[in-house]
């Protein structure tokens, strides 16, 4: 069994490739499944999720992979087709649960960040589900301040969440 040091330093980190489409979808799904993190409720399909990916080479999708396993994913994806929001990317990383708190995030998200600031991006936004206070505090730690919240903006499970805006200026 690695430890988690010998665990950080086996992890790759890189763009999105076919095939890892699938991983990508499977780990969001689990996310649809524990609930908490995303508002949708239809599994991703991977036909679907690559026409996007590729019909949108001004996103960022990073994968990190442990020996053949993805076992998270980033992207900073367009946050509006209007033209005044062209510099402006939402970002989501996520991550297989049994590799959360673990610090592996943090190299996704700078990755990311790199990219979008060599492609010119400004803004990047992040909406979190308030309760998701884990998520809220690991983009703090990176920089990303609270601009607002969205009080019963989504109706999932029977019940109204609140939604964090949070954003990073680049």
């Amino acid at each position: 069994m690695l430890n988690q040091d010998s665990i950080h330093n086996e992890i790759k980190y890189r763009k999105v490739e076919s095939q890892d489409i699938e991983s990508i979808c499977a780990i969001y799904n689990s996310h649809i499944d524990l609930g908490g993190s995303t508002f949708e409720k239809e599994y991703w399909q991977a036909s679907t999720l690559e026409k996007q990916i590729i019909n949108n080479q001004d996103d960022f999708w990073f994968v990190a992979q442990l020996t053949d396993k993805i076992i998270g994913w980033s992207a900073a994806r367009r946050y509006s087709d209007r033209f005044g929001y062209r510099l402006t990317r939402e970002f989501a990383i996520y991550f297989a649960t049994e590799y959360t708190g673990n610090g592996y995030a943090a190299k996704l998200l700078e990755m990311t960040e790199r990219a979008c600031r060599l492609a010119g991006i400004h803004h990047l936004v992040s909406r979190v589900i308030t309760n998701n206070e884990k998520s809220i505090r690991f983009h703090h730690r990176f920089g990303y301040e609270t601009v607002g919240t969205q009080r019963e903006i989504g109706y999932l499970n029977d019940q109204w969440l609140d939604v964090a805006i949070l954003q990073k200026i680049l």
